[in-house]
C-alpha cells in the first residue's frame, strides 16, 4: 500500500498577498505568466472568508487537462477536477487498496463471479436535479462504451447492466474478472454521468461529448462554474450534495506551467496548495517551514525508462538488454529525488504485484551497451521526459544521458507534454521517440490494468510504442478469470517473464508525490493510486 513517509504540520497564521506587495514581488512578469494572471489568482484573498466557511481553494496545474468528459479523460492532471465533480460506485480507501463505498452503500459478487449486485444510495441526485438512481448507472455504462475512449475497457466485459429497482443495480460480466471492482475504484473509474443532460445537450449523437467539453452532469461535490484552457476552471459548491458539504465553496484551478511561479505564489498566499511537481530541493526546504505543511506519499505508479522497439538503435533486442543493465539506477534515484523514494526492486509496482514476487535487481554492467554501440555508424539518441512529472524527472533525464554519455551515445534531451505522449501511439514508429522517462502503471492497483493499457495489442494512448503480443494479450485475459491471487500471479509471472526478456523498459522507481500546503490546511486525504489528488469534500482550513 502508499507508504507515507513523512507529515509535517506546525500551525501558524498564513501570510496574505496583498495586491501592492505582489507588484513589489513580481515586477511585470514572472516566468511565463503574466501579471494579470497573478492578480486574478489572488483574487481578493484578505477578504475571502465570510464566517460561514465561504473560501475559495487555489491551486495551479501544470498543465492543460485533456478534457473534462467522464469518459475521455485519461490523464492524471485532471482527476482532480473529475473526483470534484463526479462519483463512482466505489472507491479505495485513502493510504490502501481497501475498497469502500461512495454511491454504492453494498456490494455482493456471485460465486462463478459473473454477476455484481450494488446497492445504491437513495436520494443523490446529479447537478441537473436528475435521480443517480441504477437506470443512470446503466446509460453510463452505455455511454462509456459508446464513446469508447481510452477508459472504454473497463465496461467492455459487461454483458448486461439492468435496474432491478431505484437503488439496485445488477452488472453481469461476460466472463469472470476479478480485477472488475477495482476498475470501478481506481481515479478513472466509471463515474454517474445524468442521462437527463447528455440527452439534452446531444448533437448529432455525440453523446454530449462537445458539451461536455465545458461542463459536467456529475453528482459530486462541486459543479463545473468555468473551463477556459490554456488559462483556468472554476468549481463551485454543490448544495444538493449527498454527503457532507464541503468547506470551500469553490475551487480555482490556474493553468500555471512554470514551477517557479508556483512556487512564488504559494509562498505570497496566492494559492492554497500545490499538489506535485516541486523540485526535491524546495520540499525539503519547506519540510523545515512552519508556514507550511508537506505529505509525501508514494503511489502506485513508477517511474520507468522505455526503449523504441520498432524504430531506431533500439528496435535491436540485444542494445535493449544490454540497456537493462547499463544505468546506475540506484544512484540515479538518489540523486534526483534525495532520499524520498529508493530503487525499483521489483519489475512491477509493489502495490499491484506481491514485493519480491518479480524482483528486478541487476548488476550495473555498462561494458555490454558500450561494447554493441562502438559498432553503430549513427550514435544519436532522441530522448524525451514527460513534463508532467516535474523538476525530478527532468533531473532524472538528465543524469542517465550524463551515465550513458561514455558509451558514445549522442543524447538530445527534451521535455514532452502529457498531450504529445499520449499521441505517440498515433505516429510513426520512426517519428517516435528513441528513449521516454514516463510513468508505469495500471489505472487501479491491479496488474491487469497496467498490463491492458500499456502492452494490449492496439491499445491507446498509454501503449506509446504499440507494442503487441498475441500470447501476453491471451494470458492477460486468463489471469482475470482465476479464482485465487496466487492462480492470478501464476499467468502473470509468465507474462513478466515475456516482456522482461522483450526489454521494453528499465523500472527506476516508485515516484514520490510531495503536497505542499499552508500550515492551516487541514482534512488532506490522498487518493491512493494518485496521491496528489485531494478529496475535495474534506479538505479544510483548521
Amino acid at each position: 500500500m502508499p507508504t507515507e513517509i513523512e507529515t509535517q504540520r506546525r500551525p501558524e497564521p498564513r501570510t496574505q498577498l496583498s495586491r501592492r506587495s505582489l507588484l513589489k514581488a513580481a515586477g511585470i512578469t514572472l516566468g511565463s505568466v503574466s501579471l494579470l494572471s497573478l492578480l486574478e489568482a489572488c483574487g481578493d484573498g484578505a477578504t475571502e472568508e465570510d464566517g460561514a466557511g465561504n473560501l475559495t481553494l487555489r491551486m495551479p496545474f501544470l498543465q492543460d487537462m485533456q478534457v473534462p468528459d467522464p469518459d475521455i479523460m485519461y490523464e492524471g492532471e485532471g482527476v482532480q477536477v473529475m473526483q470534484a465533480c463526479y462519483d463512482g460506485l466505489v472507491t479505495y480507501k485513502s493510504g490502501t487498496a481497501e475498497i469502500i463505498p461512495q454511491l454504492a452503500d453494498s456490494w455482493t459478487v456471485s460465486k462463478d463471479q459473473l454477476t455484481y449486485t450494488f446497492t445504491l444510495k437513495p436520494d443523490v441526485r446529479f447537478h441537473d436535479g436528475t435521480p443517480a438512481d441504477a437506470e443512470a448507472w446503466v446509460k453510463s455504462f452505455n455511454r462509456r462504451a459508446g464513446v469508447k475512449q481510452g477508459p472504454a475497457y473497463m465496461v467492455e466485459g459487461i454483458e448486461k447492466a439492468e435496474a432491478k429497482d431505484a437503488t439496485t443495480l445488477v452488472v453481469k460480466l461476460k466472463e469472470p474478472n476479478n480485477a472488475f471492482l477495482h476498475y470501478a475504484a481506481c481515479p478513472w473509474k466509471m463515474l454517474a454521468t445524468s442521462p437527463t443532460a447528455v440527452a439534452k445537450q446531444e448533437v448529432g449523437g455525440d453523446l454530449a461529448q462537445k458539451w461536455l467539453k465545458t461542463h459536467d452532469a456529475g453528482t459530486g461535490p462541486y459543479v463545473m462554474k468555468e473551463f477556459v484552457p490554456g488559462s483556468h476552471y472554476v468549481l463551485e459548491r454543490f448544495d444538493g450534495y449527498w454527503g457532507k458539504q464541503p468547506y470551500f465553496k469553490s475551487i480555482r484551478i490556474q493553468i500555471t506551467p512554470e514551477i517557479a511561479t508556483q512556487k512564488l505564489q504559494l509562498d505570497q498566499g496566492a494559492f492554497t496548495l500545490v499538489s506535485h511537481g516541486f523540485a526535491i530541493a524546495d520540499v525539503l526546504d519547506y519540510r523545515k517551514n512552519k508556514k507550511f505543511s508537506v505529505t509525501t506519499t508514494t503511489g502506485a505508479s513508477m517511474m520507468a525508462l522505455y526503449m523504441n522497439p520498432d524504430a531506431g538503435m533500439f528496435k535491436d533486442k540485444s542494445l535493449r538488454q544490454a540497456m537493462m543493465t547499463a544505468i546506475d539506477r540506484a544512484a540515479a534515484v538518489a540523486t534526483s529525488f534525495k532520499g524520498l523514494t529508493t530503487v525499483q526492486h521489483n519489475f512491477w509496482p509493489e502495490d499491484m504485484f506481491p514485493d519480491g514476487l518479480a524482483p528486478f535487481n541487476p548488476k550495473v554492467d555498462l561494458g555490454g551497451l558500450t561494447e554493441k554501440i562502438a559498432s553503430l555508424s549513427n550514435k544519436k539518441v532522441d530522448f524525451a521526459w514527460v513534463s508532467s512529472n516535474g523538476a525530478p524527472a527532468q533531473q532524472m533525464a538528465e543524469l542517465i544521458q550524463t551515465q550513458l554519455a561514455p558509451t558514445g551515445l549522442e543524447i538530445s534531451i527534451r521535455a514532452m507534454p502529457s498531450a504529445e505522449w499520449f499521441d505517440l501511439c498515433n505516429q510513426p514508429a520512426d517519428k517516435r521517440p528513441d528513449l521516454l522517462l514516463a510513468t508505469m502503471g495500471g489505472d487501479a492497483l491491479h496488474l491487469d490494468t497496467a498490463l491492458r493499457i500499456f502492452l494490449r495489442t492496439g491499445a491507446k494512448p498509454l501503449n506509446a510504442f504499440q507494442y503487441g503480443n498475441a500470447e501476453v494479450d491471451k494470458l492477460m485475459d486468463e489471469a482475470i478469470t482465476k479464482s485465487t491471487e496466487d492462480k492470478t500471479n501464476e499467468v502473470y509471472l509468465r507474462i513478466t517473464k515475456i516482456i522482461a526478456d522483450e526489454a521494453l523498459w528499465v523500472p527506476l522507481c516508485r515516484i514520490p508525490q510531495n503536497f505542499v500546503t499552508h500550515s492551516d490546511i487541514g482534512g488532506v486525504e490522498l487518493d491512493s493510486y494518485l496521491p496528489y489528488i485531494f478529496d475535495s469534500a474534506k479538505i479544510k482550513r483548521v
